[in-house]
């Protein structure tokens, strides 16, 4: 069944405002099972394209913000950039860390290649390859042409654990928009055209991902990346087979009622119509001119050399806390003002569609700022890739740490009144929903994700990590923020230095 523009209001108010009130308390068991690192069914074959070798030297070669790096010649390196398995940490107990973030590193997005003939393919980062798909049903709209390969990226409810309830929709949403991004942004680095094609190919690619296997999909979104295709299929090392459990679970959780929900509400997404964007970008438009970034000068460092996209993309992360303590820690430090104008740059960067532009321009992006070279601590509102103050408070952090989800307590740790910039993306989503349509509120949330991504990147340019968060009272943050009635904080993004680090083992090939 599909919502209304009724229901999916009453959907968007049980998960904001109203989630303490008409929800059960929230609870993930993090070691329930799940499927998260699980390919397809139809992706277990023996066919399929190794991934190129060199992609992170190439990104070692050039420095932050200077773009194109390399001219790519196989479609592996952009993945590989987009979504590539970075490092695994031994003390933590989640996923191996990939360039992208996600929620408790689930990774609920799936990236499957389609070229213009052959079979389509499915990014397996564990076995290095582009695996064939066995039996696959490829729709005429989903093929590009001669001289392109498309990207679809779909996300699985299902790979998240039911004790997300009804957040298993807006996450993996969120996460749509974090790909899109470090696709697009990874396309900049190899000079590659992105285009993101209309909402309508979200059918033709929902054929294929049905085709795929079991599972419960939400719509996805296809890219166009032109100049590039595949190398021919030669026979890969069979993976594997993955216990039973896991795809029984699949097709168990496909029935359960919070992924039912999550489905009806995203159903409005399959029949947004509209063309093929023209190219976009995932990088603000004036690193590329090999400059220092838009606030100034470069952070300090050896030579004050800013770092390679590889280590940036390395540097990437969510925070860290010691084994056996959930949530994250910060270390109290002064950050210069080209930090927050370089996250100011990738949070201003247009998404590549117009419908997620019209969104993006409904959105009030606010941010709370302590410890910034020139800028008193207080409340930033975000107007034409400009910061403009809206109130000094210099205990504007400590206060917002009260009112976060996941308290400060002997076993979980919360950095927030340390941290040097909490964005907050807002919007009226009532009215939202009114203009744009009951589609609106998935739309909202991939443009959180292609926010969200946009500053964590920048933040890992000056050695920050990023925490993508939706833990908050919505009314004690609106008043934090100086939000006007009707505004609601639907996601925010927490930048600060890390205390806890560890070394790391190097996961890239």
């Amino acid at each position: 069944m599909t919502m209304t523009a009724t229901d999916v209001r009453r959907f968007a108010y049980r998960q904001g405002p109203g989630r303490t009130l008409l929800n059960p308390p929230f609870a993930v068991d993090d070691a329930a099972l799940t499927t998260a690192t699980l390919p397809p069914r139809a992706a277990r074959g023996d066919r399929g394209r190794p991934l190129p070798r060199g992609t992170w030297e190439l990104l070692a070669g050039a420095r932050y913000p200077r773009w194109p790096v390399a001219a790519a010649t196989d479609p592996g390196q952009v993945l590989l950039a987009a979504f590539g398995l970075q490092r695994r940490e031994p003390s933590n107990a989640f996923n191996d860390h990939r360039v992208i973030a996600s929620v408790r590193s689930k990774f609920p997005v799936h990236v499957f290649l389609v070229p213009h003939r052959g079979a389509p393919a499915y990014l397996d980062l564990y076995r290095h390859a582009l695996v064939d798909l066995e039996s696959p049903v490829v729709p005429d709209g989903l093929r590009p042409s001669a001289g392109s390969v498309a990207v679809v990226l779909a996300a699985r409810y299902t790979d998240l654990p039911t004790g997300y309830a009804r957040l298993r929709g807006a996450l993996t949403e969120l996460e749509i928009g974090v790909n899109l991004r470090s696709l697009f942004t990874a396309a900049d680095l190899f000079g590659v055209p992105a285009r993101l094609q209309g909402a309508g190919s979200a059918r033709e690619g929902r054929r294929l991902l049905a085709a795929s296997g079991a599972g419960a999909w939400g719509p996805p979104v296809t890219v166009t990346l032109d100049g590039l295709a595949l190398p021919p299929a030669v026979a890969l090392p069979l993976a594997g087979d993955p216990p039973a459990t896991h795809d029984s679970l699949l097709d168990e959780q496909a029935a359960h009622w919070s992924v039912s929900e999550a489905a009806a509400v995203a159903e409005h997404a399959f029949d947004l119509g509209g063309e093929a964007a023209d190219a976009g970008h995932g990088l603000p438009l004036l690193a590329n001119t090999g400059s220092a970034p838009p606030g100034g000068r470069p952070p300090g460092g050896a030579g004050g050399e800013m770092p390679s996209w590889a280590r940036v993309l390395w540097q990437r992360s969510a925070g860290r806390a010691p084994k056996g303590i959930s949530g994250f820690t910060v270390t109290p430090c002064p950050v210069s003002s080209s930090c927050v104008a370089d996250m100011a740059a990738f949070a201003s960067t247009p998404a590549p569609s117009a419908r997620l532009a019209d969104v993006g321009r409904r959105v009030r992006v606010s941010v709370a700022l302590q410890r910034v070279d020139g800028l008193p601590g207080g409340v930033y509102r975000l107007d034409g890739g400009e910061l403009r103050s809206v109130r000094a408070d210099p205990m504007v952090m400590t206060a917002i740490q009260r009112q976060f989800g996941y308290p400060l307590t002997p076993h979980g740790a919360c950095g927030i009144r340390h941290s040097n910039a909490v964005w907050v993306l807002s919007a009226d989503v009532n009215a939202l929903i009114t203009d744009l349509g009951p589609a609106g509120w998935t739309l909202l949330q991939r443009w959180c994700g292609w926010v969200a991504h946009g500053v964590c990147t920048a933040s890992a340019v000056h050695g920050l990590f990023a925490r993508p968060a939706r833990s908050f009272d919505e009314h004690v943050l609106g008043n934090i923020m100086n939000l006007p009635d009707g505004q609601i904080p639907v996601f925010i993004i927490v930048c600060g230095r890390t205390l806890f680090a560890e070394p790391a083992l190097d996961l890239r090939p």
